[in-house]
C-alpha cells in the first residue's frame, strides 16, 4: 500500500514524464518524415548539381535486377550482387548526365528524321538490322517496313508493358548514336604526325647492347646507413605528394564458424526416417516434397539407367513402384530420401518445332483461340514452317520454321517437356507453359526405353539452438574480453587457438568484406566505427564474426608516423646509393665488378621495351641507356633492387620502309584510349557527391 502510495504522490510527475516522452517521440516521427518526403530528403547523391532521387536510382536498380532475371533464369540476388547492380547503375547515372551535358553543349542530338533513317532506312543502326522480327522470313535481310510496322503497332497497342519495352530499348539507342556521334567527334582530333610515325619505329626496332655490374641493397648492410629522424622528415616534406590517401579502415576479425553437431546430424536423419512411411505411401508426393525438402525440387524427370542424377538411385531402377531409400548422406552436410514414383517406356530423345504466343503478346485464352486457328490451317495443308515464320515469337526457331532439333528429357520446361514425349509422331498439341502458349508437333523420336522417375526430399543439417547458443557464446566472451581488458587482439587470437583475418583499405562503398560474401552489414559498422572500437556479433553466412577496428585513415595526405618504415627504406637505398657512387667514382665496370665479387654481364634493349632479360622492369634504367652517349661511363642508376652501372657498347636497327603499318597501330591504340580518357577526364572535372555509403 506505501508502493501505491508513493505511486499516487508522483502521479504528476509521471504523467509530465510520459508527455515529454509523448511528444518527443511525435517531433521525431515529425522530423523524420520532414527528411523523407520535404526538401531536406536524403539523395543519393549530386552530379553537377543534378540530384539523383531515392526512388529514380531504385527503379533502375530492380529494372537491371529483372531484366538479369530474365536473361538467365538461375540468376539469384544477394547483398553482393544487389551491390554490385547499385554501382553499375550509380555509374550509368554519372556517365549519362555527364555526357548529355557534353552533348548539350557540342550540339549533339537526334532528330525524328535521322531516327527514322536509323530504324529502317539506308542507314539502319547495326542493334535494329540484327533483330529477327524486322528480317524478312525467305532472305533473313533487314526490311525496313517490318521495323515501321512494328514500331506504329507497339505504340498503338493497349499493352503498357510492351510500350514501356520499346521506349526503354529506343532511350538505349538514341545513347549508343549520340555516344557514337560523340566518339568521332572525338577521334577526328587525333592526329598522329609522320615524326611521330617515325620515332616510333625507330623505338620498336633500334636496339642498344649494354654491358653491366648490377650491385644488390642487399649486399650492403642496413645497420651501416641507418637514416635519423632528420633525413626522414626532409624525404617526407619532399615527397609527400606521393603519399596522397583516400579515406579508408583496416580491420581484423575473427569468424566462429557455426558447425552442427553430431545430435544435430542425428535429428535431421530422425526427421527423414519420420516422413519415410508417409512418403512411401502418399500419392501427392510433389506436395510433400515442397514441404519437407530443404532445397527447391519442382521437376521429376524419367531418365535411364545411366542418366541417373544420384548414384543410389541404381538400386530403384528394378524394384516396384513406391519403393523408398534413405535416409542416407548424398552432398556433405545434406540427408536424402527417395521414392520411385514411376516407371515408363519413353523416348530417350524427340524432335520437335513448335509456334510460341508470349504472355507479352496475346493473354492465355486469346493465345490458345489463335493457335487453333493456326492448328486448324495445318491440317487444312498450310506450312508449318511458313506459320512459324510469321506467327512465332520464339524468333530464334521461327527461322527455322520453328524447329527447335533433338533434345533429351528435362531439356525443356514440365509441360512443354511432357507434350513432347508423351505425343504421338505427328501429333500437334497445344500446351501452356510459363513462356506462354505453344503450338507443338513431335517430329519425331527415338526407341523407347526403360525410364524412371524419382521423387526425393533433402534436408540440411543445420545447427541447433543450442549448438547455436555454444558458438555464440565463445564469440560473446572473446568480444567481451576485448571490450572489458587491455589484451590485444593478436594476443587474444593467440591464447584462444583461433585464426586471425583481415581486411586493409576498406572504403565507405565496399560491397562486403574480404572473405565474407554478403557482408554489408560489417562494412556499415566499419564506416562508423573509430580505431580500437569492438563490434557485437556479426550474424554472416552460418558464421558469427566479431571486428575490431584497427587503423583509419582521413582523406588527404598519410601522416609521417604511419610511414616510418616504408621511408627508412627509402632514405636506408638512397644513401647506399650516395656511398656507391661516391666510391666507384670514374672507376671502369670491371673494377666495379671485381670489388663486388661479380662479373661483367650484357644485355640489350629497346626504348618501347619496360623490362630487359636478366634485370627485370626498370623502364628508368631503360630511358638512362637511351639517353647516353656510346662507350662512356655513366652515374649508376638507382633501380628497384638494385644500383647497376652500364656502359653502352653498340646500336642496331632494322630498317623498314613502309611505316604505314605503325601508323595505323598508332591511330587505332590512339582513339581505343580516347573513348575512355576523354571520359575520364570530364568526370575528374566534374563535381561528384555520392551518399551511398550512408544509405546502404
Amino acid at each position: 500500500m506505501a508502493t501505491l502510495g508513493n505511486i499516487r504522490k508522483r502521479s504528476g510527475l509521471l504523467l509530465a514524464v510520459i508527455g515529454i516522452a509523448m511528444l518527443a517521440f511525435i517531433l521525431g516521427d515529425f522530423m523524420q518524415s520532414q527528411r523523407v518526403g520535404g526538401s531536406s530528403q536524403i539523395i543519393i547523391g549530386e552530379i553537377e548539381g543534378e540530384k539523383v532521387m531515392p526512388q529514380d536510382f531504385q527503379n533502375k536498380v530492380d529494372e537491371q535486377i529483372e531484366i538479369q532475371s530474365s536473361q538467365n533464369p538461375n540468376f539469384s540476388i544477394n547483398e553482393a550482387t544487389r551491390g554490385q547492380i547499385r554501382s553499375q547503375v550509380w555509374n550509368q547515372f554519372v556517365r549519362d548526365i555527364l555526357m548529355n551535358k557534353q552533348y548539350s553543349s557540342l550540339g549533339i542530338a537526334l532528330s525524328d528524321k535521322e531516327w527514322v533513317e536509323r530504324l529502317s532506312g539506308s542507314n539502319v543502326h547495326p542493334e535494329i538490322s540484327k533483330i529477327p522480327l524486322f528480317q524478312d522470313p525467305n532472305t533473313g535481310q533487314f526490311d525496313g517496313n517490318r521495323a515501321l510496322t512494328y514500331v506504329k503497332g507497339i505504340m498503338s497497342e493497349e499493352s503498357i508493358e510492351s510500350r514501356n519495352q520499346w521506349i526503354s530499348y529506343q532511350e538505349y539507342l538514341i545513347k549508343l548514336i549520340n555516344q557514337a556521334k560523340y566518339d568521332a567527334l572525338i577521334s577526328k582530333s587525333m592526329h598522329i604526325t609522320d615524326y611521330q610515325t617515325k620515332i616510333s619505329t625507330e623505338e620498336k626496332n633500334n636496339n642498344i647492347v649494354f654491358n653491366y655490374v648490377k650491385i644488390p641493397y642487399s649486399s650492403l648492410a642496413d645497420s651501416s646507413f641507418a637514416p635519423s629522424d632528420k633525413e626522414i622528415k626532409d624525404y617526407y616534406k619532399k615527397n609527400k605528394s606521393d603519399y596522397k590517401q583516400t579515406k579508408s579502415k583496416d580491420i581484423d576479425y575473427v569468424v566462429f564458424e557455426v558447425v552442427p553437431s553430431i545430435d544435430d546430424e542425428q535429428k535431421t536423419k530422425e526427421y527423414l526416417n519420420s516422413l519415410l512411411l508417409e512418403f512411401s505411401k502418399y500419392e501427392d508426393y510433389e506436395n510433400l516434397v515442397r514441404r519437407h525438402s530443404d532445397f527447391s525440387n519442382n521437376q521429376f524427370i524419367y531418365s535411364k539407367k545411366e542418366s541417373l542424377l544420384d548414384s543410389d538411385w541404381q538400386k530403384l531402377f528394378d524394384a516396384e513402384i513406391g519403393t523408398t531409400i534413405g535416409p542416407y548422406l548424398y552432398n556433405e552436410g545434406n540427408y536424402r530420401i527417395a521414392k520411385l514414383v514411376d516407371v515408363q517406356k519413353r523416348a530417350d530423345s524427340v524432335s520437335a518445332r513448335h509456334i510460341l504466343i508470349s504472355n507479352e503478346r496475346m493473354t492465355p485464352d486469346s493465345a490458345n483461340t489463335f493457335l487453333t486457328q493456326l492448328k486448324k490451317q495445318f491440317e487444312a495443308g498450310a506450312d508449318f514452317g511458313e506459320l512459324a515464320q510469321a506467327n512465332s515469337d520464339d524468333k530464334g526457331s521461327a527461322i527455322k520454321g520453328g524447329d527447335l532439333g533433338w533434345f533429351s528429357e528435362g531439356r525443356m520446361v514440365d509441360e512443354f517437356n511432357e507434350a513432347c514425349f508423351t505425343s504421338a509422331k505427328g501429333q500437334l498439341q497445344i500446351v501452356e507453359t510459363q513462356f506462354g502458349v505453344h503450338l507443338i508437333q513431335l517430329v519425331n523420336h527415338s526407341k523407347k526405353i526403360k525410364k524412371i522417375k524419382v521423387a526425393h526430399i533433402d534436408r540440411n543439417v543445420s545447427a541447433s539452438t543450442e549448438t547455436f547458443e555454444k558458438y555464440h557464446k565463445q564469440a560473446r566472451e572473446f568480444a567481451g574480453k576485448l571490450m572489458t581488458t587491455n589484451i590485444s587482439f593478436d594476443s587474444l587470437i593467440n591464447i584462444s587457438n583461433l585464426v586471425k583475418r583481415n581486411d586493409y583499405r576498406i572504403v565507405e562503398s565496399k560491397s562486403s568484406i574480404s572473405g565474407l560474401p554478403n557482408s554489408r552489414e560489417i562494412v556499415k559498422w566499419v564506416n562508423q566505427a573509430k580505431k580500437g572500437d569492438v563490434s557485437d556479433i556479426f550474424e554472416i553466412n552460418n558464421s558469427l564474426v566479431v571486428c575490431y577496428l584497427l587503423e583509419s585513415r582521413d582523406e588527404g595526405f598519410a601522416p609521417l608516423n604511419t610511414l616510418i618504415e616504408e621511408i627508412s627504406s627509402m632514405v636506408t637505398m638512397q644513401k647506399k646509393y650516395d656511398y656507391v657512387n661516391k666510391l666507384y667514382s670514374n672507376q671502369d665496370l670491371e673494377n666495379i665488378a671485381a670489388s663486388n665479387s661479380t662479373t661483367v654481364q650484357s644485355a640489350k634493349t629497346n626504348f618501347s621495351s619496360s623490362s630487359i632479360t636478366g634485370i627485370g622492369f626498370e623502364p628508368k634504367l631503360i630511358g638512362k641507356i637511351f639517353g647516353a652517349d656510346k662507350d662512356t661511363y655513366n652515374q649508376p642508376v638507382q633501380c628497384s633492387n638494385s644500383i647497376i652501372y652500364f656502359q653502352t657498347i653498340s646500336e642496331d636497327s632494322i630498317q623498314t620502309q613502309n611505316q604505314n603499318a605503325e601508323r595505323i597501330q598508332l591511330v587505332n591504340a590512339l582513339k581505343n584510349i580516347s573513348n575512355v580518357e576523354s571520359f575520364n577526364a570530364i568526370k575528374d572535372k566534374s563535381t561528384i557527391t555520392d551518399n551511398r555509403a550512408e544509405i546502404y
